[in-house]
């Protein structure tokens, strides 16, 4: 029986002996800066939300976070670096939807959103907006339906072909059950140059870069692609007014590598969630038509889970494929 005590004794003070350097590290928290990597081009969404994000949050965790960009189209060479990166809270991803939509195009890619990395939160999202041409003869989605099952040609500016616009429209199409023409672009600056002069009638991009033409007369708006209303834009009627279900949503998430002690994700949500109720990011967020969320790192793991299954299931059903 005494030698039964002692083993006892002898794996406990192990298990203790293992798990006082991770508690010791999660409590010192952080000591050094942190690397916030965004996966995309400088000044792109994901990059200006980072970079007033991370100014607050060195004031709020008492360390310097510094951003650090790494571009590729899709995230893939930012995400794939904090996936591989140490486990311990200084290496901080922030990305967008694609984050979910990308492994859906490129089976191969050697992350998984779900699995490789720890959600630390969900900042914000914001819903996509549906503009026409200014001179684009319809008023609402009704019409755009409408247009097309009448015969006409619509065509739709795509500005890539894995975003979330994309999906977006893929979406539009599969519920109205309709055919459309798509145009596709290297980037949103050639598509709303078209869109603007009439050579494409439509497309559905992020309201930061759309509502600045819409308000200059240059493009109207017609919907957008959330459930309830914009708060900035009230009068104007979500997709899913006319197609009950309709729902593509742009997002913002913080996440860390796997294994990431549940101290140091706990203290990241902790300080992102106070940044974005700060003066700085709630401006910004009005600004640009941002829902800030603030989830909580389980929240945000079944969010990013859901919207990685719904948007995989799309592409598998409408055999989407990177162009």
């Amino acid at each position: 029986m005494n030698t039964l005590i002692r083993l006892r004794r002898r794996l406990l003070l192990s298990l203790c002996a293992g798990l006082l350097p991770g508690m010791a590290a999660a409590a010192d928290y952080p000591e050094k800066p942190i690397r916030l990597v965004v996966p995309f081009a400088a000044g792109g969404g994901v990059d200006a939300l980072a970079r007033p994000l991370a100014r607050e949050m060195a004031e709020i965790l008492g360390q310097n976070v510094f951003v650090d960009v790494k571009p590729s189209n899709t995230g893939q060479i930012g995400a794939m670096d904090v996936a591989h990166a140490a486990p311990d809270g200084y290496t901080v991803l922030i990305s967008s939807a694609a984050f979910g939509t990308t492994p859906a195009f490129y089976p191969k890619v050697p992350y998984q959103p779900v699995k490789d990395f720890e959600q630390v939160t969900i900042l914000a999202t914001t819903p996509q907006v549906l503009v026409a041409n200014a001179a684009y003869p319809v008023a609402s989605v009704a019409d755009v339906l409408q247009a097309v099952r009448s015969g006409k040609q619509v065509n739709f500016a795509l500005s890539g072909s894995t975003g979330i616009q994309s999906l977006a429209t893929e979406l539009l199409s599969s519920l109205g059950h309709v055919q459309l023409t798509k145009v596709p672009y290297k980037g949103a600056g050639a598509a709303f140059a078209d869109l603007i002069g009439g050579q494409v009638d439509l497309m559905i991009d992020n309201p930061a870069s759309s509502l600045v033409h819409v308000r200059s007369g240059k493009l109207k708006l017609l919907a957008t692609t959330g459930q309830k209303r914009m708060a900035s834009q009230p009068d104007t009627p979500t997709v899913a007014e006319t197609l009950p279900g309709f729902e593509a949503l742009n997002w913002f998430v913080l996440a860390v590598p796997a294994r990431t002690p549940p101290a140091v994700v706990q203290r990241l949500h902790a300080a992102a969630v106070e940044a974005m109720r700060r003066p700085a990011l709630r401006q910004m967020a009005e600004r640009d038509g941002l829902d800030v969320l603030g989830t909580t790192p389980e929240q945000a793991r079944a969010f990013v889970s859901a919207e990685t299954d719904k948007w995989t299931r799309v592409v598998k059903e409408k055999g989407l494929q990177v162009q």
